[in-house]
């Protein structure tokens, strides 16, 4: 049997039977503003708390700002920032990764190539076993051509894979809603799926709410429940825990 990795969040851990199979690289999709990138920081701050160093590498936000976000959002989890400055969590923005995101006529493959290197030579550097990249979404956009899209893609899950790094990769999906969800082909690339939703409550409130739609290598449950955001981290409100 697999080591398990558990993410630190509690009940997603509850809902995975004990954590995410080691080596697995699994999506975190969702809407604008659903806290994609939080929970992803979270999942590498409570690994390094376990002495898991990980690196979170961004195609969208700077350094500084990644880390004011966070900061800001998590005020409780005081040595955020300390674990950030001994490098246990390294983050890596746009200020660093920008280089190979240029796309320039018929050098498309070659500069995505440069950023598939990158990031193996920052896990061999430090030596990391968790990865986060936010957000993938920004390659697809990028890369018009489907199958050149595809080829980079499966180049990324197969460095990953080689360093056995458990990782995690945000996805924007257009309808945060549970009912319109469509699965994009590059969902079968990866081993696991975590969607979080932006539904509505019968108020008019909207309430978020989080699924696992697959985990390769594992059981999980398959119920759909609320979360929220709150300043000690990500909370999942399992209020029938005997339906997971």
């Amino acid at each position: 049997m697999r080591k398990r990795v558990e993410t630190g969040i509690a009940g997603i851990d509850k809902m995975l039977y004990g954590g995410i199979p080691e080596g697995n690289d699994v999506v975190v999709a969702g809407g604008p503003g659903s806290g994609k990138t939080l929970f992803s920081m979270e999942f590498l701050y409570r690994n390094a708390k376990q002495g898991e160093i990980g690196i979170f590498i961004s195609l969208e936000e700077d350094t500084s700002m990644i880390i004011e976000n966070a900061t800001n959002a998590f005020t409780d989890l005081s040595d955020l920032k300390q674990l950030i400055d001994n490098k246990k969590l390294v983050v890596y923005g746009t200020d660093k990764t920008g280089m190979y995101m240029q796309r320039e006529a018929q050098t498309s493959s070659y500069t995505f190539g440069k950023f598939v290197t990158a990031i193996e030579s920052l896990i061999e550097t430090y030596n990391a076993t968790r990865v986060v990249i936010d957000s993938v979404s920004l390659i697809k956009l990028l890369i018009r051509d489907p199958f050149e899209y595809r080829t980079v893609s499966m180049n990324l899950v197969s460095v990953l894979r080689r360093f056995n790094v458990t990782s995690l990769l945000t996805m924007e999906i257009e309808a945060p809603d549970r009912e319109k969800l469509v699965f994009l082909p590059e969902f079968f690339v990866y081993d696991g799926i975590f969607v979080m939703y932006s539904g509505e409550a019968e108020a008019g409130n909207r309430v978020p709410s989080i699924e696992i739609v697959k985990m390769r290598g594992s059981a999980h449950s398959y119920a759909t429940v609320p979360y929220e955001i709150t300043p000690s981290g990500i909370n999942i409100m399992l209020l029938n825990e005997r339906k997971l």
